[in-house]
């Protein structure tokens, strides 16, 4: 039935109560400014703490306190001069300090005045430290102390893993990182500019050790400023002598940083140069626990095998096999590590497949490798297969092979009916070969190596080896050491290691209680 407009919601519209009419307080409310709590930092109040609550049962800094507390630490506290029954305030507990610099390198902390600042606040350093401040000085000082008590400390946390049956020692894995040191890739300079520098320094220090208390600055200012200006007239001269020692040892480019002379320039992972430290490390294939560290000043690793070997013998034990990467083979570390009982498992050079790839780039026809060419050892010559005689050309030798090479002559080659296949793109030369002799102990490892089960423990390596260098960088924060020096840097060294290792025997008590 058609509805008129407007009838349709009529019976609905006059069954609804009719609107009530606002209040004016509700209508003064809407119009007015919100009001907030007032924020007062004036204020002072007393708070009481109950530091054992700070933390949770399982937290870190609970275990890394309950395995410290358990270690030999008398040996940090022979220095110490408050004794009991005498006047004077007590010395800091050694058990604390050891527990803190672990415990923050474990948090990517690694400077001595923020874990100052973090005692003030944060809970899991108020509860090591009991709500304690403890000044920076101290942390610092005390982190390139006692250099052969942290050695023990070290060994005894291995002696806890091994004696736990988490590690076996047996093999060994050696690797190097590059660690930057405390100073800048611009602070390199040459011999002649760091004399320079030093001059002015000497100079800027007289001035100051003989200028009078000034209206501007406080005599502490005074003092600060004269105590900077020596240390720099200090690292320039160390910056000097090391150049020295540089040029007389036949460097190229005696290049010195005048921020930490003791470090060298190295060529880091990202193609960078920048003054830095080599930090070399031994880790259990059983375990990936740390058992040597060491800090050295060379950028490559030739030389590190051996002291590597010698301190685990004197340290521990010596281990029945090592593996490395290609940087530590040569004939004097096989030679060496084989009188010491020592297996070495290492890369061997694929030259064979490298050959192959050259000559493929070259245009030489697979008839015409070296390998076809015929050696006269009674004219030391080489013949090419189509019997044309290639003269020597003299030796090259390097801590692996002895490299001799042999060349024809430019109108041999040209004459040749095989010229395209053998050297096409040798235009005003003749085919050249080298002919490789490796010495007897690197020939006797590379048959060890073409063994299967050999190939295979060194395809663990990286593995092993580069996880303590991961963690040090990664988690540790460890890209830069902080401090300065080749001693105070190999014991920084020492601490993440002995951090690592900590946190590695507190993951395998984990897992096997949950076993």
């Amino acid at each position: 039935m058609p509805v008129e407009s407007g009838v349709l919601f009529e019976d609905w519209a006059a069954s609804q109560p009719a609107p009530t009419p606002s209040h004016p307080a509700a209508e003064k409310v809407r119009d007015a400014q919100p009001r907030f709590q007032f924020i007062d930092r004036s204020q002072s109040f007393f708070c009481t703490v109950d530091v054992n609550t700070l933390i949770e049962d399982d937290h870190p800094a609970r275990a890394i306190w309950k395995v410290v507390e358990k270690l030999d630490l008398t040996a940090f506290s022979q220095q110490a001069r408050a004794v009991k029954g005498s006047a004077g305030r007590s010395a800091v507990d050694p058990r604390l300090l050891v527990s803190l610099w672990v415990f923050a390198y474990s948090q990517a902390v690694g400077s001595a005045r923020e874990i100052s600042r973090l005692c003030d606040y944060h809970p899991a350093y108020r509860w090591l430290t009991g709500a304690q401040g403890i000044s920076g000085h101290t942390l610092s000082s005390f982190r390139v102390e006692h250099k052969t008590a942290l050695e023990r400390v070290f060994v005894d946390v291995v002696g806890v893993l091994s004696a736990e049956g988490f590690i076996q020692l047996k093999r060994v894995m050696l690797d190097g990182t590059k660690v930057r040191a405390l100073a800048a890739a611009d602070s390199l300079r040459s011999q002649e500019r760091l004399e320079a520098h030093l001059q002015e320094a000497r100079e800027q220090y007289a001035k100051l050790s003989e200028a009078e208390e000034s209206k501007t600055a406080s005599l502490v200012q005074m003092r600060a400023q004269e105590r900077a200006a020596k240390e720099k007239v200090e690292r320039l001269e160390g910056a000097v002598v090391q150049a020295q020692k540089l040029a007389a040892s036949g460097k190229e480019e005696a290049r010195v940083s005048s921020s930490d002379p003791e470090s060298r320039k190295m060529k880091h992972q990202d193609g960078a140069y920048a003054p830095s430290y080599n930090v070399q490390t031994a880790t259990t294939a059983v375990g990936k626990a740390i058992v040597s560290v060491d800090v050295t000043q060379e950028g490559n690793d030739f030389k590190q095998l051996t002291p590597a070997i010698d301190r685990l013998q004197r340290t521990l034990d010596k281990p029945e096999q090592t593996v490395v990467d290609g940087g530590y083979i040569s004939q004097e570390n096989l030679v060496e590590t084989a009188t010491n009982g020592v297996e070495v498992i290492g890369p061997v050079s694929e030259k064979e497949t490298k050959a192959a790839q050259c000559y493929e780039r070259r245009g030489v026809k697979e008839e015409y490798y070296a390998e076809r060419f015929r050696f006269d050892a009674t004219e030391n010559c080489m013949y090419c297969p189509e019997g044309v005689k290639l003269r020597s050309q003299g030796k090259t030798k390097s801590e692996l092979v002895v490299i001799s090479k042999y060349q024809a002559r430019p109108q041999d080659c040209a004459a040749c009916a095989a010229k395209a296949d053998c050297c096409p793109k040798n235009q005003k030369s003749g085919r050249s070969v080298q002919r490789s002799e490796y010495h007897e102990e690197i020939r006797g490892f590379q048959e060890k190596m073409a063994l299967p089960e050999n190939k295979e423990i060194y395809r663990q390596r990286s593995e092993v080896a580069e996880t303590p260098h991961l963690w040090m960088k990664a988690k540790f924060g460890l890209w830069q050491f902080h401090v300065r020096g080749l001693v105070k840097v190999a014991q920084e060294a020492l601490w993440a290691a002995l951090t690592y290792n900590i946190l590695l025997l507190l993951r395998c008590r984990k897992r096997a209680i949950r076993a």
